[in-house]
């Protein structure tokens, strides 16, 4: 009896194996039997001097099997509308057009909806026919009216088309063609543009699905109404802007041409040099130190020297300060009295802030950038540390703080890092490693990012080998410098000591164990902590092994515990943050490949 189970079983499966292997062949050979293709898209536009575009556009079809109509998909900016809409049809009769908008990424989408059929009285579907579909509309609000000229930036061809287009030819007539300049992109798609009179007209080669073609144009503000009704009007000057653009597109495509001449032979060769840089400048040398951990402070530099230099990481190099290294600045700046903590009860919260010491003598020049970009959020003498991330919220003052967050790491180079990484570490190997990175990162994202879907044959060549790359590269960047580079003698110990250090501070059964003779030096390790980017633990530690009354007496301590470092922390987050936002000031330009209208279609 099991025995025939079994065999029932395989047969159950056997059938239904066999079923869906015979509906995917079926679905193949149906997807074959049953295709479109698209020759040509023939695009008239008609200026209007308000501003309005009366736009023609015959799509030619051709079917093969039996497809019960087409659609055309056209996405609209901002106030952009379509109106007028007629479609008519050759090779078929053409039922209601359906029109559904819907909102995609912001933009207002129009999707037409045009069923075809093969009889007068639109009972059958088309079958093996060419068909001919034309679009006549008015498109309202495309062009912008800049100060110096009027732009059009038209995608003739959207990215939206599901399958390839043979060939297209536009026409644009304007009214005028004295002043007008205008640029194709990608210009590899254009077969050729002339002038007919007012009208320019251009024809394309295949473009892909997926792909786009467009023109942008800058004409002269007087072929135009004064005040036109159909139109963007911005206040600035656009030219120079379009055309500094346009060039740097045209040469940005000339250097990947030139690339594509040789990079493929060369991906997987490139691939190997880590291996190369690190054999030949990474290996560490032999040192004669074996502690476990360390419970004294290794050195006394200051604590942003020992930021810069232990905490090498991901993305972070050697002897490049950050804002734990700031932060234990700040810190040590308390510790020493330069800065006082005050607290005060207001209402149920208790705020904390700072407090600048009058005599400030005996400061380094990066101490003194610190106590600059502090001095500009005092009132009263006093520096409400809650206060600070709302006013770097605001971009000016961000960006004035990051000035002087950039001269107080130029300072601490200058006066420290500098001297001090020239007799611990050498970087040979760091930098080699880090130059083949970027330059492979680049290499490989522009061979990969162009060979999908770019239309030169031999592009799609290197494409396999430049994820290779891309994986060789990546690693390259992000190893900690330490890897490629060494240490010296007495840079390997003076790192093992700070490593066995942080080791010491973040495991509380050593702590416990073997505490701080003082709170003097509880304070000192609670700086080199916060450089280290531990301070938590050791706020923990001394909490649990500190009596009440000493630490309500200690400044250092009061800053972290109602809320001083968090709150710094944030502040400096936040500005940091705002200060490297971007903001051109030309919100009307669009960039390449930013075209109106555009969109696609396909058939069904």
């Amino acid at each position: 009896m099991k025995l025939q189970m079994n065999k029932r079983n395989i047969i159950i499966i056997a059938v239904i194996i066999f079923a869906i292997l015979s509906l995917t062949i079926i679905g193949f050979i149906t997807s074959l039997e049953r295709s479109y293709s698209i020759k040509a898209i023939d695009t008239d536009l008609f200026l209007k001097e308000d501003g309005a575009i009366h736009v023609k556009e015959t799509i030619h079809y051709s079917f093969k099997g039996t497809w019960h109509g087409i659609t055309r998909r056209m996405p609209l900016k901002d106030a952009q509308s379509i109106q007028n809409l007629n479609v008519s049809a050759e090779g078929a009769y053409p039922g209601s057009a359906y029109i559904d908008s819907t909102i995609e990424n912001g933009n207002n989408v129009q999707n037409i909806k045009v069923y075809l059929y093969s009889d007068p009285t639109l009972t059958e579907p088309i079958t093996d026919k060419n068909v001919t579909v034309t679009f006549e509309y008015d498109a309202i609000n495309v062009p912008k009216f800049y100060n110096d000229i009027t732009e059009l930036h038209y995608k003739i061809i959207g990215e939206g088309w599901k399958v390839p287009i043979e060939q297209t030819n536009t026409r644009i007539h304007l009214p005028g063609k004295e002043g007008v300049k205008y640029w194709f992109n990608p210009p590899y798609y254009l077969k050729d543009s002339k002038w007919q009179n007012n009208t320019l007209e251009a024809t394309t080669g295949a473009i892909p699905a997926g792909q786009y073609f467009e023109v942008e144009m800058a004409m002269p503000r007087e072929y135009f109404t004064a005040k036109p009704s159909n139109g963007t009007i911005i206040n600035q000057k656009a030219l120079p802007i379009i055309e500094r653009k346009q060039k740097e597109y045209q040469e940005d495509l000339a250097f990947k041409n030139t690339l594509y001449s040789f990079i493929g032979a060369l991906l997987i060769i490139a691939s190997f040099t880590p291996i190369l840089i690190y054999l030949k400048y990474g290996r560490e040398p032999e040192i004669d130190y074996s502690a476990e951990y360390e419970r004294e402070i290794p050195s006394n530099d200051p604590p942003a020297l020992v930021n810069a230099i232990y905490t090498s990481k991901v993305l972070k190099n050697i002897g490049e300060p950050d804002m734990n290294g700031f932060k234990a600045t700040i810190m040590d700046l308390i510790d020493r009295n330069y800065l006082k903590v005050e607290t005060k009860t207001e209402g149920k919260d208790k705020k904390t802030f700072l407090k600048i010491n009058k005599d400030l003598k005996g400061l380094e020049s990066f101490e003194m950038d610190v106590i600059r970009s502090l001095r500009r959020f005092r009132k009263n003498n006093l520096i409400a540390l809650d206060e600070i991330p709302k006013k770097l919220s605001d971009r000016e003052t961000a960006l004035e703080f990051q000035e002087i967050y950039e001269s107080w790491k130029d300072h601490l180079k200058k006066r420290f890092i500098n001297n001090k990484i020239d007799e611990i570490f050498i970087n040979k190997g760091a930098k080699y490693m880090k130059i083949f990175g970027f330059l492979g990162v680049t290499l490989a994202i522009i061979v990969a990012y162009f060979t999908i879907s770019d239309p030169i044959p031999f592009a799609r060549l290197p494409f396999y080998a430049s994820i290779i790359l891309a994986a060789s590269s990546i690693t390259s960047i992000l190893l900690p410098e330490d890897i490629p580079g060494h240490w010296t003698v007495q840079g390997k110990e003076y790192v093992e000591k700070w490593k066995n250090f942080k080791k010491y501070l973040k495991d509380f059964s050593l702590i416990k164990e073997y505490p701080p003779e003082s709170v003097k030096i509880w304070n000192k390790y609670l700086v080199y902590a916060t450089a280290l980017g531990i301070a938590d633990k050791v706020i923990k530690a001394m909490k649990l092994q500190l009596p009440e009354t000493e630490l309500e007496r200690n400044d250092i301590y009061l800053f972290h515990y109602y809320g001083g470092y968090g709150l710094l922390s944030e502040a400096l987050l936040t500005g940091m943050s705002t200060s490297t936002a971007t903001d051109d000031g030309f919100d009307g330009i669009g960039d390449i490949g930013g075209g109106d209208m555009g969109g696609g279609g396909d058939a069904f």
